[in-house]
């Protein structure tokens, strides 16, 4: 099963919904952290039906279409709980890693620019998703603290993105200083 496949599940753990209703869930907070397209929900939901992992029920909707909303099944509820504990696959994909690695290839002083961005980027976002814990239960035991570790998580990875990009650019502008002229 794709990882959409088990954050659909992860949403349904959260009630019955349909496919609009899904979309609306992954915005806030999980969206902050992991995305899917709309266009990617129904073709995935159409695949946990068949394999059993979620119901669908079908009523006259408000247009030509019938309104499906979904359910989690028991076999979908064994599969996200064996899914969990499960390590992470690993994302190397990060811009702005992968610009820290070719900074030598450019102007330092505008590279500390955008390295200044990046820290002031990063410290907004977690204002952010401060706002938004603030919402929340710190409490295992309630049905969304979930999305309480998942801002926890954001707010300190934001906050270390930006003490690491203030670093970058402070060790680029002193660079750019000392060489300033130097060609």
């Amino acid at each position: 099963m794709s990882t959409l496949g088990y954050a659909l599940l992860s949403l349904l753990t959260r009630g019955p919904a349909t496919g609009y209703e899904l979309t609306r869930r992954m915005k806030r907070p999980i969206g902050h952290f992991w995305v899917a397209n709309h266009s990617q929900i129904y073709p995935e939901l159409a695949r946990l039906t068949e394999a059993g992992h979620v119901e669908v029920h079908e009523e006259a909707g408000p247009g030509p279409r019938a309104k499906k909303t979904y359910t989690i099944t028991g076999s979908g509820r064994r599969a996200l709980a064996e899914w969990l504990p499960q390590p992470p696959a690993f994302t190397p994909r990060s811009e702005v890693a992968l610009k820290a690695y070719a900074v030598g290839a450019a102007d330092p002083a505008r590279m500390a620019v955008l390295y200044e961005e990046v820290a002031a980027d990063a410290l907004a976002k977690a204002a952010v998703f401060e706002r938004e814990l603030g919402e929340l239960e710190d409490d295992p035991g309630h049905p969304n603290f979930g999305n309480y570790a998942a801002l926890r998580l954001g707010i300190e990875s934001q906050r270390g993105l930006s003490a690491w990009a203030s670093w970058l650019a402070s060790r680029l502008r002193k660079y750019a200083g000392e060489h300033d002229g130097a060609d």
